[in-house]
């Protein structure tokens, strides 16, 4: 059994390969077949003309005979030509039953030559893709095995646990307060949780389809089970191959420079706000901070909207399993949708009260922070993202899950393959039978009498 796809297209090139050579022995047999048995038949159906216009003449000859003797020889030569003419006829008929069967043997060697040639043809296309794409999965099996991806998780982990991180979230102390690092961070939070319920919400749609495919589908069903699990696999494999070294480069680049600032013993190094800035900040701490409370109330309640938006999408995906004829009056989904409505109705209600109450004090200790912070700031809160998200990837165990999973869809592959050759082959003797049958039906009216009176036998 092959456990890679490129193997399993070669095997079945393979497969198909003999089955095409097969094919076109059985149609030059069958056409030696035909062309032998027409010979035959066209020799019979001559021998039969020339005996029936022997016995024609012999009756004429009959019929104006007087003398008893001479008659009776001639009706003993015409009984004779007679057995003769029958058996002829016998002969003529297996001939063309013969060939009947012979024919439907060409009809059916024919279309499984067509068929096989079709199939050599996709399996080869198959095998020149699945080549290029065994390359692509060498190289990430490598990738992950060598430096510097080898190592990564426990480098990301030391940097994480190590001075570099810690004095880079010293000096972003210095120049943020504890609330607006609390807001801050919960803002950032919410936008990239965002994009992982989107993310879950769409490998949860690809689990039904493929769940679906498996449960009413059949082999192929199950098959296009396993190619999506694989997919995602492979997917996830690629992404870390092609990202993780820069994504981390990128991050000790950004706790390097916040580093850099926070043991500069000169003051030449510039700080991420000038001291002017920190004086302003300073100033409005007290009246931004206490408005700071409800800011993170507001997140709550927009967060309330994700998770209202999240349990939508999945009743949607339940609803199409339980019944897709009914989900424009599902009344399941209807309360979802409404759900949806209250939290952004809550949200709206809050923010309105906010701008109408103390909005403007953190607005305005915000606004003494320029852009350029701000931004600082959010490489910041990325970079440790990053460096989390590093510190808990195994890309062995990605290289581990997208071989796992290609074998797994190989399998499926497998199974469904053979099912479909033994229902062309299935199909090919019914075709076969058939057309033997609707030949024989078409003869059986001549057949009979010949039968009945011994053509034959």
């Amino acid at each position: 059994m092959a456990d890679s796809l490129l193997t399993f297209w070669q095997q079945q090139l393979a497969i198909y390969q003999a089955e095409q050579k097969a094919a076109q022995d059985d149609l030059a047999a069958a056409q030696a077949s035909m062309q032998a048995a027409a010979a035959q038949l066209a020799a019979d159906q001559k021998a039969l003309d020339k005996t029936g216009a022997d016995i024609a003449a012999a009756r004429a000859k009959l019929a104006v005979t007087t003398i008893p003797a001479d008659a009776n020889a001639l009706v003993a030569q015409i009984t004779q030509m007679l057995i003769t003419q029958r058996s002829l006829q016998g002969s003529v008929l297996d001939g063309k039953e013969k060939i009947g069967d012979i024919q439907a043997s060409l009809d059916s060697a024919a279309a499984s030559l067509a068929r096989a040639a079709a199939r050599v043809a996709s399996a080869q296309a198959a095998v020149t893709s699945a080549q290029a794409d065994a390359s692509r999965r060498d190289a990430y099996r490598a990738a992950v095995a060598a430096a510097p991806l080898s190592t990564l998780k426990n480098d990301a982990t030391a940097f994480l646990a190590g001075a570099t991180v810690t004095h880079a979230k010293t000096r972003i102390a210095k120049n943020f307060p504890d609330k607006l690092l609390a807001i801050a961070g919960k803002r950032h939070d919410s936008r990239v949780n965002r994009l992982k319920a989107l993310r879950t919400d769409l490998d949860n749609a690809m689990d039904a389809l493929a769940n679906e495919h498996a449960t009413d589908g059949g082999l192929d069903g199950a098959a296009a089970q396993k190619r999506i699990a694989f997919e995602r696999a492979q997917d996830a494999l690629a992404e870390y191959v092609a990202n993780a070294a820069n994504r981390f480069a990128k991050a000790k680049t950004v706790m390097a420079a916040l580093e850099a600032i926070e043991l500069d013993a000169t003051g030449t190094v510039p700080d991420i706000l000038t001291d002017a800035e920190k004086s302003q900040v300073t100033a409005l701490t007290a009246a931004g901070a206490a408005a700071e409370a409800t800011a993170e109330t507001l997140d709550g309640d927009y967060g309330d909207i994700l998770t209202a938006d999240a349990a939508l999408q999945a009743q949607i995906l339940t609803s199409i399993g339980a019944n897709v004829d009914t989900l424009a009056t599902d009344p399941n989904i209807a309360a979802k949708r409404t759900a949806i409505d209250t939290a952004r109705n809550n949200f709206k209600n809050a923010l309105a009260a906010f701008a109408a109450a103390d909005k403007k004090d953190l607005d305005a200790w915000e606004a003494v922070i320029p852009d350029d912070a701000w931004q600082a700031l959010v490489d910041y809160e990325e970079a440790l993202a990053t460096l989390n998200e590093l510190a808990a990837t195994d890309g062995g165990a990605l290289a581990t899950a997208m071989n796992n999973t290609e074998s797994d869809y190989v399998t499926a592959l497998g199974a469904a393959a053979i099912a479909g050759r033994r229902v062309d082959y299935l199909g090919d003797a019914a075709a076969f039978r058939r057309e033997r049958l609707d030949s024989a039906q078409g003869a059986i009216s001549a057949r009979l009498l010949s039968a009945v009176r011994g053509d034959s036998y």
